[in-house]
């Protein structure tokens, strides 16, 4: 199961829309979907989810977890840098407490707030951190970047960084980004 997709989104609405996507299927698979982004894209996600699974929601509720991406980030970092033993332990936990013999999707944006903050190396790293611990748990994994932390030009070599740190590359606006150096 384990797929290490991303997608690249220009605004909220296109990147809502596909996790809600992602994660309906999961729910309607019985999977445990599991979430780390900021407020707002879980408040988005659930009133989008809600509105689109009512029926299904009702008896999938509990295979739905949620954490804030900032706050998930302070229990594995240290000096700005992913701990890869923190990490595989709290993100392992996590996994494993949430899914309850059921197979897991996750969305996360952990890696978006690093980037964000200028902090590159570290989400990069940290990409690379959830293929390490893929080959330990069973899981599928989407990230979600803005197009807007591509746009300049010195930044094509780290786009095609993150390129390399996933299985499967998505969303139509991902095309629009340009990937040579």
């Amino acid at each position: 199961m384990n797929n290490h997709g991303v997608y690249f989104y220009e605004d909220d609405t296109f990147l809502i829309d596909n996790v809600a996507e992602f994660a309906k299927k999961g729910l309607e698979q019985h999977e445990t979907v599991i979430v780390v982004a900021t407020e707002q894209h879980r408040s988005d996600l659930k009133a989008k989810l809600t509105d689109e699974v009512v029926g299904l929601w009702a008896t999938t509720r509990e295979n739905y977890v949620t954490l804030d991406a900032s706050a998930t980030l302070t229990l594995f970092m240290r000096n700005a840098w992913p701990d890869e033993q923190l990490f595989l332990k709290v993100i392992g936990q996590i996994i494993e407490s949430a899914a309850t013999g059921r197979p897991v999707r996750i969305y996360g944006e952990m890696v978006a707030v690093l980037w964000a903050e200028g902090n590159h190396l570290a989400a990069i790293h940290l990409e690379r951190l959830w293929n390490k611990l893929a080959l330990r748990r069973d899981f599928s994994l989407l990230c979600g970047y803005p197009t807007s932390a591509f746009q300049r030009p010195d930044m094509a070599l780290a786009f095609q960084d993150v390129c390399a740190c996933h299985s499967q590359i998505d969303g139509c606006q991902a095309k629009q980004l340009s990937i040579d150096p």
